[in-house]
């Protein structure tokens, strides 16, 4: 018998993601984060720019080490 496993890829919890799992992830990963996170806040779709904005802001924020456990959308 043969186990084949697959990759699903990384999870997408929108805010409830924590920073070090979110600076794990790589970049489209992150905007798909970011992404749900902003239309669970605004119940609407984010422009592609408001995105990569945020991330590239919760990016930065999520640098330190005291805040690898904070989810994003505490900080964003």
């Amino acid at each position: 018998m043969i186990l084949i496993t697959g990759c699903s890829g990384a999870s997408n919890n929108g805010g409830d993601t924590i920073c070090k799992d979110f600076l794990a992830m790589r970049d489209s990963d992150k905007d798909a984060a970011v992404a749900r996170m902003l239309k669970e806040r605004e119940g609407r779709n984010a422009s592609t720019g408001d995105i990569k904005d945020k991330r590239m802001i919760l990016v930065g924020l999520c640098q330190p080490t005291d805040k690898q456990g904070s989810k994003i959308s505490q900080l964003a």
